[in-house]
């Protein structure tokens, strides 16, 4: 998104201001705390408008929260359903809230609401094997790869070029996403189309393949709660795959 653009969405009012960091409050949703030399999930424990300041969670490792201290500013990103939240804050400390150790810092000058249509998505790895199984219309039992993922929906592979007899809009309902240590999320999934692919193994071989496209028509604030905190750690794990390919 361009900067002029983004300006739009920019709140400058403290009362704004403080009325979204309440809402990802109130509806735990998880926000990803990044810096120079790291990134961590967290969510937002109180805000404090007498004291100007907010306070949230904890990395989950003593390193990550020496480097977010020893860190200049800190930005912040969430993403509640249908919208994405940007701002950022200069130096954090460390108090105690509610007898645990929480990081603490200022109430940011300028807060971006972006609404948006689109929902982040990640592309899924070859291994490990993620897969999401059910039964089709027909009864059916399926097991296919999982491609992509959002808080939106998921991109699900098969091999060959006829893709199974769904109708658009049709709903398989209790279908299981596996994705090995990030969980399991039993969720209902709308049809919306295929797609073919073509591309070259490393045999140099020909293989056709097919996406077939779901949207999740409902998911409750705990699934996307869950569902979010599994595509923050895909975003993660291939961000620092990238960094390493970089060193190397």
């Amino acid at each position: 998104m361009s900067e002029v653009s983004k300006e739009s969405f920019a709140k400058r009012n403290t009362l704004a201001i403080l009325s979204v960091l309440r809402d990802l409050k109130k509806n735990q949703t998880l926000v990803m705390v990044s810096h120079s030399r790291g990134q961590f999930i967290s969510k937002i424990l109180d805000v404090n408008s007498d004291d100007h300041q907010f306070l949230f969670d904890l990395g989950s490792s003593d390193y990550e929260n020496g480097l977010a201290m020893e860190a200049e500013s800190l930005s912040f990103v969430a993403e509640p359903t249908g919208a994405k939240v940007e701002f950022s804050c200069s130096k954090v400390r460390q108090v105690t809230y509610e007898g645990l150790p929480t990081f603490t810092c200022d109430i940011p000058p300028v807060l971006y609401s972006i609404q948006r249509r689109e929902y982040f998505r990640v592309n899924v790895p070859w291994l490990p094997d993620y897969r999401c199984s059910g039964k089709l219309p027909d009864t059916t039992d399926f097991a296919y790869r999982v491609r992509d993922i959002s808080l939106g929906g998921l991109g699900l592979e098969i091999d060959g070029m006829t893709p199974p007899e769904i109708n658009s809009g049709a709903v398989l309902k209790d279908s299981l996403i596996e994705l090995a240590e990030l969980g399991k999320f039993k969720v209902d999934l709308q049809y919306i189309g295929a797609m073919a692919r073509k591309s070259v193994s490393n045999k140099g071989e020909t293989v056709s393949t097919q996406r077939l496209s779901f949207r999740f028509p409902h998911l409750s604030p705990a699934q996307e709660r869950d569902l979010q905190r599994a595509i923050f750690e895909l975003e993660k794990q291939q961000h620092m795959k990238a960094k390493r390919f970089q060193h190397d």
